[in-house]
C-alpha cells in the first residue's frame, strides 16, 4: 500500500492530479478522471472552479476535533480546530483564508454553491489536519480527518474487535446493481472469518451481501444475492469462509448474540447479551472473541 502523507508534502503531490482537470461527478460509476473519497464515503458532488477540485466543507466532517460556524454580521464561515489551535475565516467569493488572523491563499475562490460551501482539496488537508494519497488503482483520491485517520489506523491495524467495528461503521461503495432486501425482519447478522475484520458478510431480512475493504479503507459491495424474493443476485459469490465467528443483533428483541462457526457451518452461540437489562451495551455489535488473534492486520505508514 502506498505510504500515508502528511499535509503539505502530500496536498503539493495531490495537487497535480486534481488540478489536471475534472468534471462535476454524478455517480461512483461514472467516468472521471479522479474519484474522490473523504473518510470512505464518495463525494459525489464535487466542482471544478479554474482547474481545481472543489468539495463541500461539510464533508470534511469531524465534530471531535474540527466545528463550524457562522456569523451572520460579517458572511464568515468559522471553523475551529482547538486540538491544533486553529481559527479559520472564509468568505463566499474570496480566494483568501484568514488562519488565526493571517491571510492565507487559497487555490480557488470560496464558493457558496446551492445553498452549500465548497473549497479546495488542498485547503482541507493543508491547513484542517487532515490527510490526503493518490491511489493509482481506480484513480482515487483519499482524503481523511484527523478522526478518519486514527480509524483507518484501527481498521488496518488495530485490536480485531475494534477494527471489526471501524470496517462496519464505513460507508458502503456499490458499484453495481444493488439489491434491495425483500424479507422482513429485524435482526442482522455479521460473520467475519476467524482472526479476520476486512472482509464480512452481512444478511439482513433475506439479503445476503459481502463486503470487503480495501487498502485504501474503502468498503466495496462484491455481492449481493436476494435469498428469499426475486430480487436476483449481483457480483460474485466469495468462497466459503470457512471458521468464522458471528454476531446477531436483534433489533426488536434488543438481543445480541455471537459465537463461532465451524468449516462444517455449524455454529455455537458463546453468549446473548440483553440490552435492556444492560443498558452498558446498547450500541455494542461487535464483542470480543476469547483467543482469537487477528491474522489480516496491515501496516499503515
Amino acid at each position: 500500500m502506498k505510504k500515508w502523507m502528511k499535509t503539505a508534502a502530500a496536498a503539493l503531490t495531490v495537487a497535480g492530479v486534481l488540478s489536471a482537470g475534472t468534471v462535476v461527478m454524478a455517480s461512483p460509476i461514472s467516468p472521471t478522471p479522479v474519484k474522490i473519497f473523504i473518510n470512505g464515503l464518495y463525494q459525489d458532488d464535487v466542482l471544478n472552479v479554474n482547474g481545481r477540485t472543489m468539495v463541500q466543507l461539510k464533508a470534511f466532517h469531524d465534530p471531535a476535533k474540527i466545528s463550524y460556524s457562522y456569523e451572520s454580521a460579517t458572511k464568515n464561515i468559522i471553523i475551529k480546530n482547538p486540538v491544533n489551535n486553529i481559527t479559520v475565516r472564509l468568505k463566499d467569493g474570496l480566494k483568501t483564508a484568514d488562519i488565526n488572523g493571517k491571510k492565507i491563499a487559497l487555490d480557488a475562490p470560496v464558493t457558496v454553491k446551492r445553498g452549500r460551501t465548497y473549497v479546495p482539496v488542498r485547503f482541507v488537508t493543508e491547513r484542517l489536519g487532515g490527510t490526503v494519497a493518490y491511489s493509482n488503482a481506480g484513480k482515487q483520491v483519499i482524503v481523511r480527518t484527523p478522526t478518519g485517520e486514527e480509524q483507518f489506523k484501527t481498521l488496518m491495524s488495530g485490536e480485531l474487535d475494534k477494527a471489526r467495528v471501524a470496517a462496519l461503521g464505513l460507508p458502503e461503495l456499490n458499484y453495481g446493481k444493488e439489491i434491495q432486501p425483500y424479507g422482513e425482519g429485524f435482526t442482522t447478522i455479521y460473520t467475519f472469518p476467524i482472526g479476520e475484520a476486512l472482509r464480512y458478510i452481512m444478511e439482513y431480512r433475506g439479503l445476503v451481501t459481502y463486503v470487503e475493504v480495501n487498502e485504501n479503507g474503502i468498503a466495496e459491495v462484491k455481492w449481493q444475492k436476494d435469498t428469499i424474493g426475486k430480487n436476483g443476485e449481483t457480483g460474485q459469490e466469495p468462497k466459503a469462509f470457512g471458521e468464522s465467528v458471528y454476531f446477531m443483533n436483534n433489533l426488536m428483541a434488543d438481543i445480541l448474540s455471537y459465537g463461532t462457526v465451524d468449516s462444517t457451518g455449524k455454529s455455537t452461540e458463546l453468549a446473548a447479551i440483553d440490552r435492556y437489562n444492560n443498558p452498558q451495551f446498547a450500541y455494542v455489535l461487535i464483542m470480543p472473541i476469547e483467543g482469537e488473534v487477528r491474522t489480516d492486520a496491515k501496516l499503515t505508514e
